[in-house]
């Protein structure tokens, strides 16, 4: 597979999905596909073979690579409530955004139920243009030529743009999360995703397949899904366990 510095290596991308509520492996598959996007309609597609069709809303998290139009249409279109990290969101969260910018676009926020922006100095930038499909929606106001911020926030230009790009689906989802409520429902992916990898990775000590072929060593991946699985339905049923002795001895 090529890797992110473009050398062919021995890999494989391993794609999980796991329920938020007991941190389980709902679904699982081994590709030789370095980047996501094409990766999670086959997850849900075979969670919904597993437990049959999910109910509306059902929420599904995902981040940066997962974030294209037809994924994000699929959503929309199986009535799936997603949330799909944007490449700032994720920055943001690794703490690795480039140097601060008190004029970038991040500091601009928008206002939902006006359909503005509001920039760091309070103007209110109404959307004056929607091209083809609303795949590019630009936003700016005339007051910028007064505005003491004015060579600071708009250089040479008349005045500041700014511009929304993608599908209107992946626009409402580039808003949803730049909302505070979305924010935090998306923050439980990092610990839901990641758990299971962490718990492969230290707890059963295992960095590398020992098979090779994707068949087998897709045969390989269930197998440590499968472990994992039946370490958290043991860890589930002991505590279970304590926790009725405990009210049993109470009452």
């Amino acid at each position: 597979m090529l890797n992110k510095k473009s050398k062919w290596e021995f890999d494989y991308n391993l794609q999980i999905g796991v329920d938020e509520y007991k941190g389980i492996i709902v679904s699982s598959s081994l590709t030789q596909n370095p980047t996501d996007v094409f990766e999670l309609i086959p997850q849900i597609e075979q969670i919904k073979e597993t437990f049959g069709a999910l109910a509306p809303n059902t929420q599904i998290s995902a981040d940066n690579g997962y974030s294209t139009n037809e994924n994000i249409d699929y959503l929309v279109e199986n009535h799936l409530d997603g949330y799909i990290s944007t490449r700032k969101l994720s920055r943001k969260l690794k703490k690795i955004n480039k140097k601060d910018k008190p004029f970038g676009k991040d500091k601009f926020i928008f206002d939902h139920e006006k359909n503005t922006y509001i920039c760091p100095m309070g103007q209110i930038l109404e959307n004056q243009k929607s091209y083809k499909n609303n795949s590019r929606i630009a936003y700016w106001t005339n007051n910028c030529k007064t505005c003491p911020k004015h060579q600071e926030c708009c250089g040479k230009r008349y005045n500041r743009i700014i511009t929304d790009y993608g599908n209107p689906n992946k626009i409402k989802m580039l808003r949803k999360m730049e909302t505070d409520w979305a924010q935090e429902i998306y923050k439980k992916r990092s610990k839901t995703a990641e758990w299971p990898f962490g718990n492969i990775k230290q707890n059963l000590k295992v960095t590398e397949f020992n098979t090779t072929g994707l068949k087998r060593t897709q045969t390989e991946a269930k197998l440590l899904a499968i472990s994992h699985n039946l370490k958290r339905i043991y860890n589930e049923t002991i505590q279970n366990e304590l926790i009725h002795q405990n009210n049993k001895q109470n009452t």
